[in-house]
């Protein structure tokens, strides 16, 4: 599989996890010097991401609508994607479309993401 392909599937596997709530998934494609730029406008760091998606965070569905990879050199590449989903941020419906840019680094011959920002929820 190239990295290409192999991004994408993590994308997708992280992404089912935190549907599933499998924090093991999670911790795995999270560096540990992951940081979130949120469409809510907070920075947090892989502990709170993980936190949050313990007992904040519920999703019921994501759908990867549109994903591009594209690597930068033979460790790092940027992911855009388009996705959809029904979910709740602290009981406050957090469903809808959303744009998100994700940085993923190889390391120690593993990809990681190491960052993401979000916007959304956009009118479909």
């Amino acid at each position: 599989m190239n990295d290409e392909a192999e991004i994408a599937r993590l994308e997708e596997e992280w992404m089912q996890a935190w549907v599933r709530k499998d924090l093991a998934t999670c911790e795995h494609v999270l560096a540990d010097d992951f940081l979130l730029t949120s469409a809510r406008g907070v920075l947090m760091p892989k502990s709170d991401w993980i936190a949050g998606a313990t007992w904040t965070f519920h999703c019921e569905r994501f759908q990867w609508e549109d994903i591009r990879v594209r690597l930068l050199g033979d460790d790092v590449a940027v992911v855009h994607g388009r996705s959809v989903q029904k979910a709740s941020v602290a009981s406050q419906d957090w469903s809808g479309v959303f744009l998100t840019t994700d940085v993923w680094a190889k390391r120690d011959g593993r990809w990681q993401v190491v960052a993401r920002h979000g916007t959304g929820p956009l009118k479909a």
